[in-house]
């Protein structure tokens, strides 16, 4: 398997992954305060913390990518497509730190949730994202019963289609 592209390699991946429960209270990654500033949200795929974001979830940090998605996803619009691509982002990563842990149980509910939001963003223009590609990767990954011990799938981001 080849290791996925980096989309912000510029921005550092940490030392080892947070996975609550399994994890000592030092290695919880420190967090600054949001930074507060104009989002694009309809050029999500030009955005550094977003495609941090899919950097960290890709090379196995699910519980950071979440960190670094909700304040995208709280500052959204309400009616934004890309608000419910980021939530159904955030569900995803969830579901894989759930996996991480050893709930499978509760990693397919969190995959279930991720995908109806993902589905509820339709297209969203600038984020360059597959969103049926990534729904069925997702699912695929869920339904494998092995899923506990595998990676979840790779986001792709392809700045062509944003």
């Amino acid at each position: 398997m080849s290791t996925p592209p980096r989309y912000a390699p510029d921005r550092s991946l940490p030392a080892r992954a947070f996975v609550p429960g399994k994890s000592s209270i030092a290695d919880r990654p420190a967090h600054d305060a949001p930074r507060r500033r104009e989002i694009a949200y309809d050029d999500l795929a030009l955005d550094e913390d977003f495609l941090h974001g899919v950097d960290l979830f890709n090379h196995g940090f699910p519980w950071e990518a979440h960190e670094i998605w909700e304040p995208l996803w709280f500052e959204a619009p309400r009616d934004a497509p890309a608000r419910a691509l980021l939530q159904g982002l955030i569900h995803a990563a969830a579901a894989a730190v759930k996996s991480l842990g050893g709930n499978s149980g509760a990693a397919c509910g969190l995959v279930a949730s991720a995908c109806e939001h993902l589905a509820r963003s339709g297209q969203p223009i600038g984020a360059g994202i597959a969103v049926a590609d990534m729904i069925a990767a997702l699912t695929a990954w869920a339904a494998h019963p092995l899923h506990a011990t595998g990676a979840p799938p790779t986001i792709v981001v392809d700045r062509a289609r944003a």
